[in-house]
């Protein structure tokens, strides 16, 4: 795995995981029905931990999906040529449009719980038979279904750069062929038989 994408995935998933740690915790800090006061028609909420804590989790989902969306688009500007092409591309803006939905999605729920967890007054309504006054609150986990959208969010948004990062199949080195292999000499082996001595016959 190249290395950019290692880093990348550290980082991101360092703020998401932190955004979505912070969503969990505000899940367990929102505004209850016993913490409404009512007088004269009116209710009042106070405010909640709930209320920062959504805050600083979008702030670090914003944070993760700008590092993500920045560094895929550094990776298609500055290296067109070695990263993904094709059908690859496509599967990579592909990630990172899913990516940003989801992103969007999270940051919605955020600031629905945000909202709904601040000091605030609001009028009091009666059911439908007019016998009883209620408060609204916040009904839903949101800070956990943010949190869970948020961490998709980042994921994909690794997914798209990594997907970039690819090398192209058969991009690797190619061996030289510009340069022949050297010849060797060929090397005389045969033997220079010396001619024999004549044979000189004996008389007696």
């Amino acid at each position: 795995m190249d290395a950019s994408v290692v880093v990348l995935s550290v980082v991101v998933l360092l703020f998401a995981v932190a955004s979505a740690v912070l969503g969990f915790i505000a899940e367990s800090k929102t505004l209850t029905p016993d913490d409404i006061n009512y007088a004269g028609g009116v209710c009042f909420y106070p405010a909640k931990p709930a209320y920062m804590l959504g805050i600083r989790a979008v702030a670090l989902l914003a944070a993760a999906q700008i590092i993500a969306s920045v560094a895929s688009l550094c990776c298609v500007c500055f290296n067109p040529r070695g990263g993904a092409t094709g059908p690859n591309l496509k599967k990579a803006a592909s990630s990172i449009v899913l990516s940003w939905i989801f992103a969007v999605a999270a940051a919605v729920s955020y600031a629905q719980g945000v909202s709904w967890n601040a000091a605030t007054t609001r009028p009091a309504f009666v059911d439908g038979f007019g016998l009883l006054i209620k408060c609204e609150y916040l009904r839903g986990a949101v800070f956990t279904r943010a949190a869970l959208l948020g961490l998709a969010a980042a994921v994909l948004g690794i997914c798209a750069y990594a997907i970039l990062r690819e090398r192209p199949a058969g991009d690797g080195p190619k061996p030289d062929h510009g340069q022949q292999p050297a010849v060797g000499h060929a090397q005389n082996t045969q033997q220079q038989v010396a001619p024999a001595a004549p044979q000189v016959a004996s008389t007696v």
